[in-house]
């Protein structure tokens, strides 16, 4: 198998941006991950942040039957399927790591893709968003709670899988090994499934 994609799905905290931008530089590859939006923004004409919000939520029925026509589909919908689109094409050429948390489903057909889910303990998420992330929230839980609520709730949306679940992975590992070490371990394992 020749890999050269490794798409990154992480639970919120778990450091696994930080995780894929050590491996990319082990590796000496290149790194998407608001890129992929931002991308994705200039493809549809719209505002990076509007983008940036419509990607982390799904289409509710409310919104579809207030904007959708025969030929629209809604902002939510546009945005999925453009980064689908950007993944699609990217992973046809280049060799890199894409961090999205539908990568792994998008490229589910491509024999060359290194998936990986990074998880951590709520608590260790939580102590990595309130000390190393430096965000400012009233209810740091609540907060940590809520993005994996709406990460979940979108993968589900928008594929046949369950979001976290350890059968769509190559690897699913626990970042409370170390950041360092678990890039260590992903690096090893793209160099060994290479081979």
């Amino acid at each position: 198998m020749n890999l050269h994609i490794i798409t990154i799905a992480r639970e919120y905290g778990s450091g696994g941006r930080i995780i894929a931008q050590k491996v990319a530089e082990k590796l000496g590859i290149v790194y998407y991950d608001n890129e992929i939006i931002d991308l994705a923004a200039k493809e549809l004409g719209i505002d990076v942040d509007t983008i940036r919000k419509a990607s982390e939520e799904k289409t509710s029925s409310f919104m579809y039957t207030m904007s959708s026509s025969a030929f629209t589909l809604p902002l939510n919908d546009q945005v999925f399927a453009m980064q689908s689109k950007i993944i699609r094409h990217i992973a046809k050429h280049d060799t890199c790591i894409i961090v999205n948390g539908c990568a792994d489903y998008i490229l589910e057909d491509y024999d060359d893709v290194l998936t990986v889910f990074i998880h951590a303990p709520f608590d260790s998420r939580v102590k990595r968003v309130k000390e190393d992330y430096q965000e400012e929230h009233d209810d740091y839980e609540k907060f940590v709670a809520r993005k994996d609520k709406a990460r979940s709730h979108y993968y589900n949306y928008y594929t046949t899988k369950k979001w976290g679940q350890l059968t769509n992975f190559d690897l699913t590992i626990n970042s409370d090994v170390g950041l360092d070490e678990v890039a260590d371990i992903i690096v090893q394992l793209y160099q060994l499934k290479e081979k």
